[in-house]
């Protein structure tokens, strides 16, 4: 059997030493090359600031005009002076046009119908207040003056105030045949008043 001097087994002992440590830095480095993808990978950049955005504004919601506003509540009452009128602008108010036509007396039409209406066209609402009727009575019928102020908003916003006074008429109702006719407007005067509306109201009509 082959034997090694202790001079030989020593170089070999340091020659297997080295050979075992350029395996094993051969190894790190071998891991160190695998693992440098997954590490740079891993390694999270800088998140980059963000646009500062700004910040949301409230829209206001759109003003209700006249116009588009609910339409007031039916109302049909001939009853006094003051409730036909109020009538007659309810009717106005819906845009009921034909009705409010029909307040007034069927022999004394303050215009054609087509005019009437158009006359209205620009009108969005009518506001009314009253001041105390002037009733007397001749030949069977009675009469009214009804002093009164008006605020009327177009379509177009622009609220102007007039005055003045409406005269109606009611045929006695024991006397009358068929058709049968209400109380009805004769006819009204109008203009514009440059007070406001709440002190706009005639003190009085003359009579009937």
């Amino acid at each position: 059997m082959f034997k090694l001097s202790r001079t030989n087994k020593l170089d070999w002992q340091k020659a297997e030493i080295m050979n075992y440590r350029h395996l094993v830095l051969c190894s790190i480095a071998s891991l160190t090359l695998n693992l440098a993808p997954a590490f740079a990978q891993e390694t999270k950049q800088p998140e980059q600031p963000k646009a500062t955005e700004p910040a949301p504004t409230e829209t206001p919601a759109p003003k209700e005009s006249a116009a588009s506003q609910t339409p007031p509540e039916y109302l049909d009452n001939r009853s006094t002076p003051e409730t036909l009128i109020l009538s007659y602008y309810n009717a106005i108010n819906r845009g009921e046009y034909a009705r409010a036509y029909s307040y007034y007396a069927p022999d004394n039409p303050p215009q054609p119908f087509p005019q009437f209406q158009a006359g209205y066209d620009t009108t969005a609402s009518v506001e009314v207040q009253f001041g105390k009727a002037v009733g007397e009575g001749a030949a069977g019928s009675a009469f009214w003056s009804q002093p009164l102020a008006i605020k009327s908003e177009g379509k177009d916003g622009t609220v102007t105030v007039f005055n003045g006074c409406y005269r109606l008429k009611l045929a006695n109702p024991a006397i009358q045949g068929v058709p049968y006719v209400p109380l009805s407007i004769l006819d009204g005067t109008l203009e514009k008043s440059e007070k406001p509306f709440e002190e706009s109201v005639p003190e009085g009509c003359e009579a009937p």
